[in-house]
């Protein structure tokens, strides 16, 4: 099996771990968290609830504890030193491929349709300037890692597949920076925003991940052991509620935290003042479809031999326990452009027309009157992901998809939308 250095390593790294005592049954719960973070963009929200005292506020003493890659952080995790970190599904996939050995609780960053996370670019001055100009081009990337699926998925949501792909490995994202910029590689996968500072180098871009934005493909999240999980729940509920304020605080004034950002991550000095920072995801948590492709994708590569399972990896059960009302009651905003792009909107108007299916005028309002005492929201989400469970009159049974693939959130913010309609 065909394994790269990350993976060997990992492995090694698994079977010293399994040596070691990480804490005898029964022990006192600790309110001390070790939490395990590379330097960048993504973790910013640990540092402003730091900052704030919001991890002090929850009783919690929290250590952040500074890696230099993946693999340290890696290691620690296995072998004790911490008890959770910010990661990514594949990191995730490899740690559980023998047993569930870390659980995800929570969704720390995504791909927005203007903050893409991860970006394909071209060197500066070279010839490649869309999506097909990359069939058997070499694309530098991190290999088997998140940014070699990313990179491949963006590439064939741009209708280039996978058999047309070339890569070559550069795991130091700094050098296949500077490797683009000199021409010397013709395409690269790079995070932001360091892919950002290449445009502004002159860099090209190609593509990037704002094209799976619905799939949710793109995404980092926080990881606990499933010691901590099991032996320390409270924990790790307190930790979520200081974690989601923050992310609320720097969705609120993003510039408020840039010196924060700049001070505990790798920022290029050349976007230090012009690179907006994105949102942060609240109350929001890996979903079946993102976490079963990546797995295929891992299993494809032949980095892991068996894909473990969403049920044993991902734990909704915290987000559940803290989520205020009003996140669960969905972003009519976000529900508004999902309408539009899912193309809804091509077989629902909104000016009472009918269409293909019914409008969505006042949708509401006529459930409510059509069937007595019925939770609207609930009859509206139903109807999204079974549309075949009630059928409008006049309108054919088995026209209408089934949105199994939805996030939650993204299902609570379309339902909001259609609420919002008169």
């Amino acid at each position: 099996m065909r394994k790269n250095l990350f993976s060997l390593m990992l492995a090694l790294t698994l079977v010293a771990a399994a040596l070691l005592p990480l804490g005898q049954p029964g022990a006192q719960a600790q309110t001390k968290l070790k939490m395990g973070l590379l330097p960048i963009l993504d973790v910013l929200p640990f540092y402003v609830a730091d900052q704030a005292g919001y991890f002090a506020d929850e009783g919690l003493e929290i250590e952040l504890v500074p890696v230099s890659s993946a693999l340290e952080r890696d290691q620690l995790l296995l072998a004790g030193e911490i008890d959770g970190m910010l990661n990514d599904l594949i990191s995730t996939g490899i740690f559980n491929q023998d047993e569930a050995r870390i659980q995800i609780v929570a969704m720390a960053r995504r791909a927005y349709e203007d903050a893409p996370q991860f970006r394909i670019l071209a060197a500066p001055r070279s010839n490649i300037t869309i999506p097909n100009d990359l069939k058997n081009v070499e694309i530098g990337i991190s290999e088997n890692s998140v940014i070699h699926y990313i990179a491949q998925r963006i590439l064939e949501e741009n209708g280039v597949s996978a058999g047309e792909l070339s890569w070559i490995a550069e795991p130091n994202i700094p050098v296949r920076f500077q490797l683009l910029m000199e021409g010397t590689m013709k395409a690269v996968c790079l995070p932001d925003p360091l892919a950002q500072a290449a445009i502004e180098g002159g860099a090209i871009l190609i593509a990037d991940d704002s094209s799976l934005v619905e799939s949710e493909f793109s995404q980092s999240v926080l990881s606990f052991r499933t010691e901590i999980v099991e032996d320390n729940p409270e924990a790790v509920e307190a930790f979520l509620r200081a974690w989601m304020r923050a992310a609320e605080d720097v969705n609120a004034d993003p510039e408020a935290y840039r010196d924060l950002w700049i001070e505990n991550t790798n920022v290029p000095d050349s976007v230090r003042d012009s690179y907006e920072l994105p949102p942060f995801p609240t109350y929001a948590i890996t979903q079946p479809l993102a976490w079963d492709d990546t797995m295929a994708w891992l299993v494809e590569q032949g980095i892991i031999d068996e894909a473990p399972s969403y049920e044993s990896s991902v734990n909704p059960a915290f987000l559940d326990a803290i989520a205020p009302a009003e996140a669960a009651a969905g972003d009519p905003a976000n529900g508004e452009t999902l309408f539009v792009n899912l193309g809804c909107i091509g077989c629902h108007s909104l000016d009472g027309a009918q269409a293909t299916g019914p409008t969505m005028q006042g949708i509401a309002e006529e459930v409510a009157e059509e069937y007595e005492d019925v939770d609207v929201a609930a009859f509206l989400h139903e109807s999204i992901v079974e549309p075949g469970a009630v059928v409008a009159e006049g309108f054919p049974d088995g026209v209408m998809p089934a949105y199994t693939d939805l996030s939650e959130s993204d299902l609570n913010d379309l339902v909001a939308y259609l609420l919002t309609l008169e």
